[in-house]
């Protein structure tokens, strides 16, 4: 019989990842409160294990106050939301229903994208074969060049008195490819395109609703908005608004521990590759965090954390398990035994750290490992 350990997560972790689901909460409030049309349905995106922050944890709180779509994008991720939230909210599948997957997609009650004349076509046969009458959204293109019916492929659809025969349409929708910028004219051409789709498939579907904005698109305003939103980074409170004050509340807050720290004697490099020099006296700080935990590499000799109040820059290339900080400016009293080096929190949006890293927020958050020790402040009922 195999031991089991006697000592706490937080104690064997290397970092520790605090998810806020109160925050998370308040921001889907904050969104919907965009919203003015009480018709429209502000969901919640929670691919990727909800940004990285745990999709049935997040989920289970958005239900509670509320929330009755979810968005996921592959089948898997959709189980496991149904899972988490029962039988009542909708989950639906963005990348629709791979080729053999459909009696899943039925026996789950997941809502298919359909995303492509293929799909649509083999969604309608299963339907039609097993006599299944399930709701499901079609994906039009309006500028993305991504997934979705092509200009053509939807009007040549839509002129075939089959096109879409045994379909139960929920809704039509597209991607906004530009939303953050709220100037890009690209907003207003996509919003054209996707109106004109819609008008055209109600003439077929009259009672079929329209899915077309984002966390950015919803600030963009009412035009945009339609049946169904589908915020999604900013729930986790990356800021949705390209140049100007956040308006979501900070989600997450990651801690590195110090496992040792050093006195160089004398200038000295620092790290693999030796991209860094410290210079005689400095203080430097190894803490337990490194690529394989999520701290990207490009964060390498750019990057910052804090201890209390103290900004401690990044000295040298980030490794797979260590990162190292120069702490010289930190008093002894603050590099204790419990001493910890915030990585994302206070002082540290996920933003901040995704500029100095050179991506985006996206990529922050989707990031974050699996060897955290995490907690969940609790979000409180509706």
């Amino acid at each position: 019989m195999r031991p089991t350990p006697t000592s706490r997560p937080d104690d064997r972790a290397g970092a520790l990842l605090t998810v806020d689901l109160a925050a998370l909460v308040e921001n889907w409030r904050l969104l919907k409160r965009q919203v003015p049309d009480p018709a429209c349905n502000v969901g919640a995106v929670v691919k990727a294990d909800a940004y990285g922050l745990g999709a049935e944890p997040v989920a289970k709180a958005l239900k509670e106050a509320g929330c009755t779509t979810f968005f996921v994008a592959h089948l898997d991720e959709g189980v496991t939301v149904r899972a988490a939230v029962g039988d009542g909210p909708r989950v639906v599948v963005m990348h629709g229903p791979n080729k053999g997957t459909e009696r899943d997609f039925a026996a789950y009650r997941l809502v298919p994208v359909l995303n492509s004349p293929a799909q649509i076509d083999r969604w309608r046969t299963f339907a039609a074969t097993n006599d299944v009458l399930m709701e499901s959204l079609v994906h039009v293109d309006t500028g993305m060049s991504r997934l979705g019916l092509t200009a053509r492929e939807f009007e040549e659809l839509m002129l075939d008195p089959d096109g879409f025969v045994g379909l139960h349409p929920l809704a039509l929708m597209s991607h906004l490819s530009c939303a953050e910028e709220t100037k890009n004219p690209m907003n207003g051409e996509q919003l054209l395109k996707f109106t004109s789709a819609l008008a055209t498939f109600r003439g077929k579907f009259p009672d079929a609703k329209g899915s077309f904005t984002n966390s950015s698109g919803i600030f963009l305003g009412a035009p945009y908005h339609f049946q169904f939103a589908r915020p999604g980074v900013a729930l986790y409170g990356a800021n949705p608004l390209e140049a100007k004050p956040n308006p979501m509340i900070p989600v997450v807050r990651l801690r590195g521990k110090i496992l040792q720290v050093r006195r160089v004697d004398a200038a000295a490099p620092v790290g693999y590759g030796a991209t860094y020099t410290a210079q005689d006296g400095a203080k430097l700080a190894t803490v337990s965090i490194g690529y394989a935990d999520g701290l990207l590499r490009s964060f390498s000799n750019r990057g910052h954390g804090y201890i209390d109040d103290i900004k401690v820059p990044v000295a040298g290339r980030v490794s797979m398990d260590l990162t190292i900080f120069d702490v010289s400016a930190v008093p002894d009293s603050g590099l204790g035994p419990d001493a910890t080096i915030e990585i994302i929190g206070t002082h540290r949006t996920v933003d901040d750290v995704a500029a100095e890293a050179g991506t985006i927020s996206y990529e922050v958050l989707t990031s974050l490992g699996a060897r955290y020790s995490r907690s969940y402040v609790s979000a409180p009922r509706k």
